[in-house]
């Protein structure tokens, strides 16, 4: 009860405040580093779409182009090349979006929604391609990736005792969740810091979270399938009729899915080895909705071009929690409004690792710097 009433007399609490404002320190500068650089990426698309307005341009308006079209045109264009999948536009991509491979590279073709005509390969944009190594790997590559999980884990620990710290009491919690700008600096330095950070406490939680799955992939998805076990969905095989070695062209395969189901194909996939399938993926939304929309596939035979059975599945929490991770994640799930309230939340972090330096620098660190003056 004297917590709840009176915190500040507890000892644990005293414990952790010097826990949340010792870990606070050390990942100071890489709270800052996360925060902006992911802010900045929630706007990703925008920025190659600014960059290179060329490739996510439509010659002119009509209807969205056959993507049997669209396929067979990628293919002429990249003979030498596979094409793994197509992606038809969706409420952020203007522009169809093609993955061709081969042994040594990986090419993202955009193509003209209208004319289906071949728009160019997206660049490595040096701008945001280093942003994006910075957020998710420190341009450090694998040991990078290891340390942002360790950093992310520190976040998931300061929003946890950051909470036990700025709880002020019951009588009086309100006014610690404003601040009151008349005050000297240093106080509205502190109130600005609390206020912040119990307002965001919920979107940095959910950042630091689904941050680790991109760390630890493996780990996070055996902790997941622990608490709600994840579906083990078996991928629809083709099997190779006797006497039969060629497959399917991609018209067939589309002019076939389209028999099962009649809405906008969102994307086609190639199977991915001589038992795989083809996979059609319909939604009823145009152009297809971003983040993590609900798709039907049809899958089917590559040599018969046959329909093979669908998985059936009732999806768990577990399976629910890790088709959104990437989306939350991102913001990318929602329009305009989502994505600006995405970044500007994304700031807080950088805003709570500021001020608590400075909190630490002028109560903690300063004080036992300065000269002490002789009498």
């Amino acid at each position: 009860m004297s917590f709840l009433d009176r915190p500040r007399s507890v000892w644990f609490r005293r414990a952790i405040f010097r826990l949340h404002l010792w870990v606070g320190v050390l990942v100071a500068l890489y709270v800052v580093v996360v925060s902006v650089t992911g802010a900045a990426l929630v706007f990703r698309i925008q920025m190659q779409r600014a960059v290179y307005p060329e490739l996510f341009t439509s010659s002119r308006d009509g209807p969205i182009a056959d993507m049997a079209t669209v396929v067979e045109r990628v293919q002429a264009a990249y003979p030498r090349m596979r094409v793994s999948g197509v992606d038809a536009p969706t409420s952020d991509r203007p522009t169809h979006l093609a993955y061709v491979v081969d042994a040594e590279r990986f090419e993202a073709v955009l193509i003209d929604p209208v004319t289906a005509e071949i728009l160019g390969t997206l660049p490595d944009h040096p701008l945001v391609s280093w942003l994006q190594r910075l957020h998710f790997d420190l341009l450090a590559g694998d040991t990078g990736r290891v340390v942002n999980g360790i950093g992310a884990t520190a976040v998931v620990l300061l929003v946890l005792t950051g909470v036990v710290v700025w709880w002020p009491g019951r009588s009086g919690w309100w006014r610690a969740a404003i601040v009151d700008w008349r005050r000297p600096w240093k106080r509205t330095t502190w109130e600005l810091h609390g206020a912040v950070g119990i307002w965001t406490a919920v979107f940095t939680m959910l950042w630091a979270v689904t941050g680790l799955y991109f760390a630890f992939p493996a780990t996070f998805r055996a902790t997941v399938d622990r608490l709600s076990p994840l579906s083990v969905v078996a991928s629809p095989q083709s099997v190779v009729p006797p006497g039969r070695s060629l497959t399917q062209g991609w018209r067939a395969v589309i002019d076939a899915a389209r028999v099962h189901d009649g809405g906008h194909i969102a994307r086609v996939l190639a199977p991915f080895d001589a038992s795989g399938a083809f996979q059609v993926q319909f939604t009823d939304e145009q152009p297809t909705p971003t983040g993590a929309p609900a798709l039907r596939p049809v899958y089917l035979n590559q040599y018969t071009g046959a329909r093979l059975p669908t998985p059936a599945t009732q999806p768990s929490v577990g399976d629910l929690m890790m088709r959104w991770v990437a989306p939350l994640h991102v913001g990318n799930f929602g329009g305009v409004g989502v994505r600006l309230a995405w970044m500007l939340f994304g700031l807080a972090p950088a805003v709570l690792a500021v001020t608590g330096l400075v909190l630490w620098w002028t109560r903690v660190a300063w004080p036992r710097l300065a000269p002490v003056p002789s009498d």
